[in-house]
């Protein structure tokens, strides 16, 4: 019997180490495909290089999640986590957001995604949907420089909506859009 305990710990024990191993092969190129999601995206937007690269990176994303679930921060870190969410955000493809949308969502009610990134991609699938977007999330800059947000469902009541998902007021939000477009 002891050897058996001893056996069912060693085994244990490497299974462990094989999970983490794997969680850091995981973590690495979701590190790297979100360092290149970005890259001909910030400061000035350019699809033609820019599209190649998201189409790379969600076949990674969704080879990942449609093996492993939507992992969290606890085992693939915050940058890991966050490209989950920006390459299934960037798709070009409606369905590819809506076959996600619920992965992401239950993901964030055990913990595994941020409830602020879910609202941005609520938004999108709204919008792109023809519907009225529910957290004002995604908007626009006029010709003057003016923020906007196009089709925002009870606007009255879009503060006590962003909050539930960790979001800032619209106005604080607003200033953060126009502080960062004064940068560029």
């Amino acid at each position: 019997m002891k050897h058996f305990i001893i056996f069912l710990l060693l085994f244990f024990l490497c299974s462990c180490r094989k999970e983490n191993n794997n969680y850091i092969v995981i973590k690495n190129r979701l590190e790297a495909a979100l360092k290149e999601d970005q890259k001909y995206r910030v400061p000035v937007y350019d699809p033609i290089k820019q599209n190649p690269i998201d189409a790379k990176n969600l076949l990674i994303v969704t080879k990942i999640i449609d093996s492993a679930g939507w992992l969290g921060e606890d085992k693939i870190g915050k940058d890991a986590n966050l490209a989950l969410f920006a390459i299934i955000q960037h798709a070009n493809s409606l369905e590819i957001m809506e076959k996600y949308l619920p992965i992401m969502k239950d993901a964030a009610s055990k913990g595994n995604a941020d409830k602020s990134q879910l609202a941005y991609l609520i938004d999108r699938v709204e919008l792109l949907n023809n519907r009225k977007q529910i957290y004002g999330t995604q908007y626009s800059i006029d010709e003057n420089g003016k923020v906007f947000f196009e089709n925002l469902a009870d606007s009255s009541k879009v503060d006590l909506r962003r909050k539930t998902m960790n979001l800032e007021s619209l106005e604080d939000y607003i200033k953060e859009i126009k502080f960062g477009e004064q940068g560029k």
